[in-house]
C-alpha cells in the first residue's frame, strides 16, 4: 500500500471516530490533530516528490495553516464557554487563507504557461456575482434583512469567494479536459471544503448534527489535500471530453450568471419589495455584473481584433521563410499593375534546381532551414519596395514595382541566382545551390494582367533550365513552344499508331578496317503540318507524360527489323538505339528486348544501347540493374556524350559497358581548340586503358577525321561520314561510304 494510501486510510479512520464522538473537548482535540496533520503532509509531499508548481503547493500549506489556526482559535473559544463573536479573531486566519487559496489557484501552471488566464478570473467573477445575487434572494429575503451588518458582510464575502473558487475549478477541469489522480484529489478537497464553507452560511438551520456534518466535510478536505501532495505527480490521463463541450459548459454557466440580475429583480418586484428596499448586496452585485461583463467582453473583442490580424498574417505568409505567399504575392502583384496593367513592373521567379536531393538526404527539416535561408538572401538583394515569396516548393518570387527597366530587372535576377549560389553550410558540409531564373516585364505587353506575369516568368523559367547561365527574359517565342509541346502531347499518341514517326539511321565508320561498323537510330516524326520533327521537340514532354515506353518499344521494335534486312543483305552491321532515363528505370526492358531479339531473328552482339552518364546516375542501383540485364542479353552498352555529365570514374568503371561515345563539344573544335584536343587525346587513352572501344561523334571534316585516326580513335560519326537517312537508303549509303573511304585510303 502506498504511503497516500495509507494516510488516505488513516484519515478516514480518525474522520470516522471524530463523527462518532459527541461533541465536546475531546472531538475537539482530534478535530484540531487531523487537520495539523494533514496540512503538516503538504511540505513533506512537497519536499520528498518535488511537486509540480511548487510555489503554487507552498501557498496551499500556507492558506490551510491559516485556517487551522482559526480552527484552533474557534475550539479555544468554545471551550472558554465566551461563545465565538462574528467577526473574531478567528475571521482575520480564514480571509488570509481564502485570498491564499484564490492566489495558489490562479498561479498553478501546466507545461510552463498559467492554467487560468485573466479572462477567467474574469468569468468566474462574473458568475460568483450572480450566485451572490440568487443567494441574497433566497436565504436572505425571506428574513426581511436588508441592511447588513458587518456578520452578514463577512458571511456575504465567505460565500462569494467560496463561488468563486468552485467556478475557478469548474474552469481547471474544463480546461485540462482530463486529470491525473492528483488533480482529482485537489479538485474533491477544494470543492468539499467551498461546499462546507458555503453550507454553512446559508443553511438556516443549525445544531450539533449539522456542525458535525461539515466538521466532518472540512476535515475531509484537509485530508484530500495532504493525500494529494504526498502522490508523485504523473501525466494526466487522454482527454474524454471535447473543446466544443468544454465551450459550451462554460457559455452555460456565464450565461446563467449574466441574467441572475433582471431573475432577481423579477423576483423582488414579485415579492413586492419597493426598488428603494432591494438592498446594497442587489445593487452592488448587479453593478458588478454589469462592469466584469463589459470588460469581458471588451476583452472578447480585442481577442477577435488580435486573432483576426494574426490569420490576416498566417494567410499571408508562408509558414517556412515567413515571407509572402502564393497569394500575397498575386495580391500585390495585382495592386502594383492596376486595372490598366501599368509599364514598369518586373517579376524575377527563381527555381532551385535539385532542391529535392537535399530532402531525400538531410530530411525536410534541413531542407526548410535552407528554405528559409535563400528566403532571407533574396530579401537582401533587392530594396524595401519589393516584395519577395515563397509560391511553393523550391519557387521563389520576386516582384520588382518599379519603374525597371530590362537591364534592371536581369541585374536584379542576376544577384538573386549569385545570392543562391553562395556556399550553404548544413550539418558541417557546405552545399552549393544552383537555380534557374525566369524574367517578365509588363511593358513587354500591353495592358498585362497578373496571372499573365506569372504565366511569362514560369515560361522563362523553363527556359532557362536549358541553357547556361540559367537566366532567360520572357520573349513571345517562348510561350509558342510550350502551346506547341502540349499540342504534339496530344498528337503523339495518334502519331504512334499512324504511322508518323520514323526512324533514320547514321553510319558509324570504324577507322581500323576503314568500312561502316553499325547505324544509330534517330528518332524523326514526319509531322502532317510541322514537317520533319526532331526528338528535342517532343520527347522530353513525352517522358514526363509516360508515353516514352511505347516510343522506345517502337524505336526498339524498327531498328532490330531494319538491322535484320540489313544483314540478310549482306551488311554485318549492328544497330544502336539511344535509353533514356525512364527506360533505365524500367524493370520490364530487359526482357522486351529479348522478346524483340527472338522476334527478329538477331544475336545480341547485333544490338548496341546507348545512355548518356546522365541518365545512368539518376538512379544508379537501378540503372546498373537494368544495364546488367541488359548485357545478360548478350547486346554492347555504349555510354553518350561522355565527358558532359558528372559521373566519377569509380562510378563509370562499375557499369557493364564496353564502348565509350566523345561528345560532339569537345571533336568539332579539335583542330582549333588545343585544350579540346588534349581532352580527346586523354579520353582516348582512358578508354583504351580500361579496355574499352572509343567513338567520336560530330566529325564534320576530314582534318578532324585525319587527327583522330592519329589519335587512336576507334570508331568517328558525323555528318562528314554521312547524314542520316531513311532505313530504305542505308543499303545503298553503307556501300557508298565504304568506296568513299576505301578510295581515299589507297590514295593515301
Amino acid at each position: 500500500m502506498s504511503s497516500p494510501t495509507r494516510f488516505l486510510v488513516v484519515g478516514a479512520l480518525a474522520i470516522a471516530v471524530y463523527a462518532a464522538l459527541p461533541p465536546g473537548v475531546v472531538s475537539n482535540a482530534l478535530y484540531c490533530v487531523v487537520a495539523v496533520g494533514a496540512v503538516a503532509s503538504i511540505p513533506v509531499g512537497i519536499r520528498t516528490h518535488r511537486k509540480v508548481s511548487t510555489h503554487s503547493w507552498w501557498i496551499v500549506a500556507t492558506a490551510l495553516s491559516f485556517w487551522v489556526v482559526g480552527d484552533i482559535a474557534i475550539a479555544v473559544m468554545e471551550y472558554s464557554g465566551g461563545g465565538v463573536p462574528l467577526p473574531s479573531v478567528a475571521d482575520a486566519a480564514y480571509v488570509l487563507g481564502y485570498l491564499l487559496i484564490v492566489v495558489a489557484l490562479l498561479s498553478v501552471r501546466s507545461s510552463g504557461t498559467p492554467m487560468l488566464s485573466p479572462a477567467d478570473g474574469l468569468e468566474a467573477a462574473i458568475m460568483t456575482a450572480g450566485v451572490g445575487l440568487a443567494s441574497w434572494v433566497v436565504v436572505s429575503g425571506p428574513r426581511g434583512e436588508r441592511v447588513p451588518d458587518a456578520g452578514t458582510w463577512l458571511g456575504i464575502f465567505y460565500t462569494e469567494v467560496d463561488v468563486f473558487l468552485l467556478v475557478l475549478l469548474v474552469f481547471v477541469v474544463l480546461k485540462r479536459r482530463a486529470g491525473s489522480t492528483t488533480h482529482w484529489l485537489l479538485g474533491a478537497a477544494t470543492a468539499l471544503m467551498v461546499v462546507a464553507d458555503y453550507t454553512s452560511y446559508v443553511v438556516v438551520a443549525d445544531g450539533p448534527a449539522v456542525s458535525t456534518i461539515l466538521n466532518v466535510c472540512w476535515l475531509a478536505s484537509y485530508v484530500l489535500f495532504g493525500a494529494a501532495a504526498l502522490r508523485h505527480d504523473e501525466r494526466p490521463r487522454v482527454s474524454t471530453i471535447s473543446r466544443a463541450q468544454t465551450g459550451m459548459a462554460r457559455l452555460i454557466l456565464l450565461t446563467s450568471a449574466v441574467a441572475m440580475t433582471p431573475v432577481v429583480m423579477s423576483i423582488e418586484l414579485m415579492r413586492g419589495t419597493p426598488v428603494t428596499r432591494w438592498g446594497p448586496a442587489v445593487v452592488i452585485a448587479a453593478s458588478i455584473i454589469v462592469v466584469l461583463g463589459a470588460v469581458r467582453m471588451t476583452s472578447f473583442l480585442t481577442l477577435l481584433q488580435r486573432q483576426s490580424r494574426a490569420l490576416r498574417v498566417a494567410a499571408d505568409t508562408d509558414s517556412v521563410t515567413g515571407l509572402a505567399n502564393r497569394g500575397r504575392l498575386g495580391r500585390r502583384l495585382h495592386e502594383i499593375l492596376g486595372p490598366e496593367g501599368r509599364d514598369g513592373v518586373a517579376l524575377v521567379l527563381v527555381d532551385l534546381n535539385r532542391f529535392s536531393d537535399i530532402n531525400q538526404t538531410f530530411g525536410y527539416a534541413v531542407g526548410d532551414h535552407v528554405l528559409a535561408e535563400i528566403g532571407r538572401r533574396l530579401v537582401d538583394t533587392v530594396d524595401s519596395s519589393a516584395t519577395v515569396g515563397r509560391l511553393g516548393g523550391d519557387e521563389f518570387a520576386l516582384v520588382l514595382p518599379g519603374p525597371v527597366d530590362r537591364h534592371d530587372a536581369v541585374a536584379v535576377a542576376i544577384a538573386a541566382q549569385r545570392a543562391v549560389g553562395a556556399p550553404l553550410e548544413v550539418r558541417d558540409m557546405k552545399l552549393t545551390l544552383e537555380s534557374s531564373v525566369g524574367v517578365a516585364l509588363s511593358s513587354d505587353t500591353p495592358h498585362p494582367r497578373s496571372e499573365e506575369l506569372v504565366q511569362r516568368a514560369y515560361a522563362a523559367v523553363v527556359a532557362a533550365k536549358s541553357r547556361q547561365p540559367r537566366l532567360a527574359v520572357y520573349d513571345h517565342t517562348m510561350d509558342i513552344d510550350r502551346i506547341d509541346q502540349l499540342r504534339r502531347m496530344g498528337e503523339l499518341e495518334d502519331a504512334i499508331t499512324g504511322g508518323e514517326l520514323e526512324v533514320f539511321f547514321q553510319p558509324r565508320l570504324d577507322l581500323r578496317t576503314g568500312a561502316v561498323s553499325g547505324m544509330e537510330a534517330l528518332l524523326r516524326w514526319r509531322h502532317p503540318r510541322e514537317g520533319l520533327l526532331l526528338p528535342a521537340a517532343f520527347l522530353p514532354s513525352a517522358e514526363q507524360t509516360g508515353m516514352l515506353p511505347a516510343v522506345t518499344s517502337f524505336v526498339i521494335d524498327t531498328s532490330m527489323a531494319a538491322c535484320r534486312r540489313w544483314r540478310l543483305a549482306g551488311l554485318d552491321i549492328d544497330v544502336a538505339v539511344n535509353l533514356s532515363v525512364r527506360d533505365l528505370v524500367d524493370s520490364s526492358l530487359a526482357s522486351k528486348v529479348r522478346t524483340a531479339l527472338d522476334d527478329h531473328g538477331l544475336p545480341g552482339h547485333a544490338v548496341v544501347f546507348e545512355v548518356t552518364e546522365s541518365s545512368a546516375m539518376t538512379d544508379p542501383e537501378r540503372s546498373i540493374d537494368t544495364l546488367e540485364a541488359l548485357r545478360a542479353q548478350g547486346v554492347s552498352l555504349s555510354i553518350d556524350d561522355f565527358g558532359t555529365g558528372y559521373s566519377s570514374l569509380t562510378y563509370l568503371a562499375s557499369l557493364p559497358v564496353q564502348q565509350l561515345k566523345m561528345d560532339r563539344s569537345f571533336v568539332t573544335s579539335l583542330a582549333s581548340d588545343s585544350a579540346n584536343l588534349a581532352i580527346v587525346r586523354s579520353t582516348i587513352a582512358l578508354a583504351h586503358s580500361m579496355g574499352l572501344h572509343i567513338v567520336a561523334e560530330g566529325v564534320e571534316d576530314q582534318h578532324t577525321l585525319d587527327v583522330l585516326r592519329g589519335l587512336g580513335c576507334d570508331a568517328v560519326q558525323g555528318f562528314h561520314i554521312a547524314r542520316p537517312v531513311p532505313a530504305g537508303d542505308v543499303v545503298s549509303t553503307v556501300k557508298a561510304v565504304n568506296s568513299a573511304v576505301g578510295a581515299t585510303r589507297t590514295a593515301v
